[in-house]
């Protein structure tokens, strides 16, 4: 761009000509400082066979990449499956665990029930034994008493009293019948009960049985689907830790790889650095060059000298050149293979990641596989633990069947001992009802005595509590007193108070009504007094007078009263007048004076403003100039970072231009603010002029003269001060004039005289220039036929050596594919071989267990049906009991329950009576003595004298008289008690055994449902292993395909090889001979050479010649087929993920190491062959 500008300024400025010269040295340095890539325009780069090369092998690189983390998740995604699928097989066995366990609970808790109701009527039972015992112990004590009483007062007792005894005993023994009766009932419906839950417990067991032997076939084939994941999971570890021990030595090869790729890449780069520190050295050299140059044609004026001394400075720029140009190809190289070692460098840490992905991977399946072998272990001793019980269950099984059948004799047994007891119940039923009336009449006398006891008590406590309220009420109401006393002081107080303010308020309404008129005027004097303060201190020209007489009228309009009220009123006015005239002209004064210097300093800043505005344009229009030159100089390193990969020094020129384009930024900002404070400024002092304008013409003409004259006065001095300065300038400006006007005339001779040497040297250059274009068109001819041979030579080598090195790599690749598909089939029939063997293992082992659980399943049912069959028989033979009872022991029985009902009833009642008896024994005695009037003989005692002997000698003499019937009922009723407590006694050990017979058949019940429902659970699994397998066929009969598929594919690929090197061999290419020719020698024409290049370069940006586009369409020509190529590629890579090693890696760095440059280095080689 800068030479098209350059030549472009030639043509329209003819005056300039004479700087022609500089310009070509200034083109040829900036041409040798630049790299020679730099001629290149950008087609040459799309078009190169090695660039696609490097860009393949990167690209295949990538995919084998990607592929292999594809891999690596596709095992982390199985891994988590495998791991949710535990997870969620351990959340069902937890969950059946713990229904198991809340069925359990709920069956013990069942359990325990019966027992506490067992353990209660036993208690019961006991308690009434104890009762009965107690009581006959008590009627033979009465009946001791009764006999003795009966001998002392034999005279005084008649028949009556006999029949009454015996009548009394009757009931008492009537009641017991009742009582133990009810207690019989209630044992009966206990019975019926229990016979009731034993057969819902015997169906619970029976589907609990079932769903337990689902359970144990679904632990089985978990248990065997386990077995066979670890097999397979134990197999990929072995091969896991093959690949890792591979994988380790890889490493240990690749560490020492990569130390020795360090070093190398540490010697280079300080080669990079000494070989960039000699051609810096070199561009030194070349600008002191310059610059000697540059003096010497100054200082020179003869043509011959200045023509002799550039002729001698270009052939030293084209040696410096040449050097410059070989260490800049050295340092092209270096970085070359800098950047190559970086390449490799970034692959390594890729595939260490990958290896640590993969070590991590493989410690998670071990670890994995350790936790399934605990699992297992586990299963197999629970597996243990539910056998064992199940044996178990059996044996408590046969058990309970002894038990029922005793317990069924046991209860026939009872229901013939309950036949006998009725008669004893009926004996002890009279007695008790004896015993009842008597006790009656005793409670009704005590409970008329504690009413009026109680009576009494409770209405002195009434009393007491009506005084203690009486007493707090009257405390609380003093209180009260004293508090409202105080608080009617309080009110009272503040109504006076209230009073002699209401009266103050209206005495001040009526001052303010009479007021109002002086407090206006009051209000205005007091504004004026504060602006009057307000003058004395600035300016102190108010006498103190005048304040005087303010505060005196102040003092007067506040002494003064209604009387004097206008007299003074019209003497204030004439005042308030004078002092508003002299307010007026003293306020004037000073804001005049305020705003003046208020001007003066506003005015300053304004200069001040406009000298930093100057300053800061300044610096901005430099920043501008700097910013333009790093543009340019951006502009012209991006074009050479671009064929060079420098990229340092371009991100220090950015840095530089952000840096410059910050600081314009501020100064723009600064400049907008100093603006806005200009024109603040500016607004300001118009404001204020507008101000003193209207303070001129709002004057008053009542002015005093002095003033005017002080005004007066000082504005002639502004005045004459300014006239001053403005001639002052003006004496300036026209000294500088005149200098300026010298300056011009001196400048002006100096042109001329440099405008004809310089049109003499013009006119010497144009004929040089006319010479040296005839020449270059002979030139130019040669050098287009040279370098179009030249150009097509190498396009040839290189493209051969190409086509060569790729044709040798796709056949070492397709080996190693071939030998890596010879090996995946045998892997892959190895692994159809196993995994046929472990179906049919799995199948016979499946078959087996199928055929055991079968037979579990079945030994199940029998059980279970053995079992329902033995529950039949027991309902029939206890339904057969029932109907053999007649309806006339039914009608007994209920009849006895009521008797023993009544009977425990009197019992309890005659134990309470006794004890109150016997407390109040004592306070009868006393009343006894009272009531000897009465008409109570029957019950009158005696004063506690008894004669003991007397008294049973009557009673042995009246059971004389009664006869044998009392000794009979005796002796029954103890018979029929003896028998009563063994009978009671065997129908506990009953109950007890029958509870203990239905506990264990619910167990067995429960361990046989579970058994069935883990048989149940495990067909299904089985079932669904099954399923499993047949996909796993049906994915391998894919594979298979699959593989034969790429088979073919590589089959087609060598032929398709073959076919080309046939192509390329009969092609023009394959049979061009190398084309030699001496080089000649064109030194004097390189910089020409080089302009034009330059040139055609910027003006079309693409060559001229047609050889290169045939060459380039000749190099696409093999491009399809190589994609055609990549595409059967990717396919077999996507069926080979694992299998492309590191070795092919290196291979491919290896061959792009050997490559040489393609198109873009052609104008550097013409150069080369050049200044050979």
């Amino acid at each position: 761009m800068d030479l098209t500008n350059m030549d472009y300024g030639r043509l329209h400025n003819p005056n300039e000509r004479r700087l022609s010269t500089e310009s070509q040295q200034s083109n040829q340095s900036s041409k040798m400082t630049f790299p020679l890539k730099s001629l290149d325009s950008g087609f040459y780069t799309a078009s190169s066979d090695t660039s696609d090369y490097s860009l393949m092998s990167v690209e295949e690189r990538e995919r084998s990449l990607a592929l292999a983390l594809r891999d690596v998740h596709k095992l982390h995604s199985e891994l988590e499956r495998l791991n949710k699928s535990e997870q969620w097989y351990k959340q069902e066995l937890r969950q059946q665990k713990l229904e198991r366990l809340t069925d359990l609970e709920r069956i013990y808790t069942r359990e325990s029930k019966y027992l506490q109701e067992n353990h209660k009527l036993q208690q019961e039972c006991v308690g009434l034994y104890d009762k009965c015992h107690a009581l006959e112990t008590e009627l033979e004590n009465d009946h001791l008493k009764d006999s003795r009483k009966a001998v002392k007062f034999e005279s005084n007792k008649d028949a009556d009293s006999e029949g009454k005894l015996h009548n009394f005993e009757i009931d008492q023994q009537r009641i017991v019948i009742k009582d133990q009766e009810h207690l019989i009932n209630v044992l009966r419906k206990q019975k019926q009960g229990l016979l009731e839950d034993l057969r819902l417990l015997s169906e619970d067991k029976d589907a609990k049985v079932l769903e337990l032997q689902r359970l144990l076939a679904g632990m089985e084939t978990d248990n065997s689907n386990i077995a066979s994941k670890c097999k397979i999971y134990a197999e990929a570890q072995e091969q896991l830790q093959v690949n890792l021990q591979q994988q380790n030595n890889e490493l240990l090869e690749f560490k020492e790889r990569n130390t020795n790729l360090q070093r190398n890449f540490e010697d280079l780069k300080y080669q990079l650095k000494m070989q960039k520190d000699l051609v810096k050295r070199k561009e030194q050299k070349m600008e002191e060059l310059q610059k000697n140059f540059r003096m010497d044609m100054a200082h020179e004026l003869d043509v011959n000298e200045i023509h002799r001394l550039s002729i001698s400075w270009h052939e030293q720029i084209k040696a410096k050149t040449s050097e410059i140009i070989e260490l800049k190809s050295k340092v092209n190289e270096l970085e070359e293979k800098i950047n190559a070692l970086t390449d490799q460098q970034i692959q390594n840490e890729e595939q260490q990641r990958t290896i640590e992905q993969i070590s991590h991977s493989l410690e998670v399946c071990q670890w994995e596989l350790n936790n399934l072998k605990d699992t297992e272990v586990i299963k197999d001793q629970q597996l243990q633990d539910m056998q064992s019980t199940a044996e178990r269950l059996k044996a408590e099984k046969e058990e309970t069947h002894e038990k029922l059948s005793r317990a069924q004799n046991e209860v026939a047994k009872l229901n013939a001992e309950l036949r006998c007891t009725r008669d004893k119940y009926d004996i002890v039923g009279k007695l008790c009802e004896r015993t009842r009336f008597e006790l009656q009449m005793l409670e009704l006398e005590q409970n008329k005595l504690k009413f009026r006891s109680a009576q009494d008590q409770e209405d002195i406590s009434v009393l007491r509590d009506k005084l203690k309220l009486y007493v707090e009420q009257t405390l609380q109401l003093s209180e009260k007193i004293i508090a409202l006393e105080q608080q009617l002081e309080i009110v009272l107080k503040e109504n006076s108070f209230l009073k002699e303010h209401h009266n103050d308020i209206r005495k001040e309404c009526k001052e303010e009504g009479q007021n109002k008129h002086r407090i206006e005027n009051l209000h205005y004097l007091s504004d004026a007094n504060e602006k009057l303060e307000n003058c004395v201190e600035r300016n102190k020209i108010l006498p103190l007078e005048v304040l005087q007489s303010s505060q005196n009228l102040h003092k007067v309009l506040r002494r003064n009263s209604e009387e004097s009220y206008k007299l003074n009123f019209e003497k204030l006015v004439n005042e308030n007048e004078n002092l508003r005239r002299k307010l007026f002209e003293i306020t004037i004064k000073t804001k005049e004076f305020e705003l003046k210097e208020e001007i003066k300093q506003k005015l300053l800043k304004c200069k001040y403003f406009e000298e930093s505005l100057i300053k800061h344009r300044g610096g901005i229009n430099k920043l501008r100039i700097q910013l333009l030159k790093s543009d340019s100089t951006i502009y012209k390193i991006q074009r050479a970072v671009n064929e060079m990969s420098t990229s340092f020094d371009l991100n220090i020129l950015e840095i530089e231009r952000t840096q410059l384009k910050r600081a314009l930024q501020i100064e723009i900002k600064l400049k907008t603010e100093f603006e806005d404070q200009l024109t603040s400024e500016r607004n300001s002092i118009e404001e204020l002029q507008e101000s003193l304008k209207m303070l001129n013409d709002h004057r008053s003409p009542k002015q005093s003269k002095a003033v005017q004259t002080d005004t007066m006065i000082v504005n002639e001095s502004n005045e004459i001060n300014e006239n001053n300065e403005v001639n002052e300038l003006r004496e300036k400006v026209l000294k500088l004039e005149l200098k300026f006007g010298t300056l011009v005339e001196g400048d002006g001779q100096n042109r001329e005289g440099r405008i004809q040497v310089l049109n003499k040297l013009m006119n010497l250059q144009d004929v040089r220039m006319s010479n040296i274009q005839q020449s270059q068109k002979d030139w130019e001819e040669v050098l287009a036929s040279l370098q179009t041979a030249q150009i097509i030579e190498e396009q040839t080598k290189h493209e051969l050596e190409l086509k060569c090195m790729e044709l040798e790599h796709l056949n070492e690749v397709f080996a190693q594919q071939n030998e890596e598909l010879r090996k995946l089939e045998d892997f892959a029939a190895a692994l159809e071989y196993k995994r046929q063997q472990e179906n049919k293992i799995l199948k016979e082992t499946f078959q087996q267990e199928i055929s055991v659980m079968q037979q579990q399943i079945n030994d199940c049912q029998r059980e279970a049906e053995k079992q329902k069959e033995f529950n039949a028989a027991l309902a029939e033979f206890n339904e057969r009991l029932r109907r053999n009872l007649s309806e006339d022991y039914a009608i007994e029985l209920n009849d006895y329950k009521n008797e023993i009902f009544t009977l425990k009833m009197q019992i309890s009642k005659t134990i309470d009576e006794k004890q109150e008896l016997s407390e109040r024994f004592k306070d009868m005695e006393l009343e006894l003595k009272q009531l000897k009037d009465a008409k109570r003989g029957a019950l009158i005692m005696p004063e506690m004298e008894y004669d003991y002997e007397s008294l049973d000698n009557v009673r042995e003499m009246a059971i004389n008289k009664s006869g044998v019937s009392e000794d009979h009922l005796r002796i029954l009723t103890k018979v029929l008690e003896s028998e009563y407590e063994r009978k009671m006694q065997r129908y506990d050990h009953h109950i007890h055994s029958l509870l203990s017979n239905v506990k264990s058949l619910k167990h067995s019940l429960k361990i046989q449902e579970q058994e069935a429902v883990f048989l149940k659970f495990e067909q299904s699994r089985t079932a669904e292993e099954l399923c499993e397998m047949q996909k796993n066929q049906r994915t391998l009969d894919e594979m298979r395909l699959k593989y034969e598929q790429s088979q073919q594919t590589i089959k087609e690929l060598k032929i398709a090889l073959e076919w080309e090197r046939k192509k390329f061999e009969s092609s023009d290419i394959g049979k061009s001979v190398l084309f030699e020719e001496p080089v000649h020698e064109v030194a004097n024409l390189i910089d020409d050479y080089k302009k034009l290049i330059q040139q055609s370069a910027a003006s079309s940006k693409r060559p001229k010649t047609s050889v290169v586009l045939d060459l380039i369409a000749r190099s696409n020509q093999y491009v399809p087929s190589l994609h055609k190529l990549e595409a059967n590629f990717e396919e077999l890579r996507h069926d080979l993920k694992q299998l492309l090693s590191f070795h092919n890696n290196q291979r491919f760095m290896s061959n792009e190491k050997g490559l040489p440059g393609g198109l873009n280095d052609i104008p550097g080689t013409v150069i080369k062959i050049a200044e050979n």
